[in-house]
């Protein structure tokens, strides 16, 4: 049978899963870039990131409309950039027209040398779960 410290190593890790779960339960995945490379040291707050190549993802808060755009190197999460929805153009209707919009989940990346800002676009597509997303995530660049 099960000694007394046995059992109480189980119930710790079960109890640390249970109060884990609502944490990572939070965002749901839009979708994943992998070895995306970035051409410009980019900065978000504290975080700076070297030119390189990063994984993103988009994510969703299961909560409420916000997203935001998770920036990860060998697995460790470098930093979390709330994004802002851009709206395609709607018929009268409320029906989305734009013949631009992507079939699949795509990822642009845009600069803006005036302001120094660089840009992360992501587009969910037509046939996603949440489709006809269009969000934009902004970071500080330098040269």
């Amino acid at each position: 049978m099960f000694s007394k410290k046995a059992c109480e190593k189980f119930f710790a890790v079960i109890l640390v899963l249970l109060l884990a779960c609502p944490i990572l339960a939070q965002y749901i995945d839009l979708g994943k870039f992998k070895g995306v490379e970035i051409p410009f040291k980019l900065k978000f707050g504290d975080t700076v990131l070297e030119k390189g190549t990063y994984d993103l993802e988009a994510l969703k808060n299961r909560s409420t409309p916000m997203c935001y755009l998770r920036i990860k190197k060998d697995k460790k999460i470098l930093c979390l950039i709330e994004g802002e929805r851009l709206d395609y153009e709607s018929s009268g209707s409320g029906k989305i027209r734009d013949p631009s919009i992507p079939d699949k989940l795509t990822l642009k990346m845009k600069k803006d040398p005036k302001e120094k800002i660089f840009y992360f676009i992501v587009e969910t597509g037509k046939s996603a779960r949440f489709a006809f997303l269009k969000l934009k995530f902004k970071m500080d660049y330098e040269d």
